[in-house]
């Protein structure tokens, strides 16, 4: 019986985020049946892995690249300023 593994793993496994593997599920050129348990997590085989590692290499050749900053989620890019409480009364008068 062969081993499957969930789409947070294969992400982990594939150094993308999870809404990144999603959208690669849905290429037409993947091919890629998804396989549910019975909480509807969707699992992947040994063969989908390799056919997905094989999809990121295609992408970085064609000049996509995979960095640490692209896994961060997107509130870590937001500046963050500390809210002055007296400005915002006077603003308010």
């Amino acid at each position: 019986m062969e081993n499957y593994i969930t789409c947070g793993q294969a992400a982990r496994q594939l150094r993308v985020s999870i809404s990144t593997l999603k959208r690669w599920v849905q290429e037409p050129d993947l091919n890629i049946d998804t396989l549910r348990n019975h909480n509807g997590w969707r699992l992947f085989s040994g063969q989908q892995m390799e056919l997905l590692k094989e999809f990121k290499r295609k992408l970085k050749r064609g000049g996509k690249r995979f960095t640490e900053s692209t896994l961060l989620p997107i509130g870590n890019f937001i500046e963050k300023k500390p809210i002055d409480s007296r400005s915002v009364l006077k603003e308010a008068q």
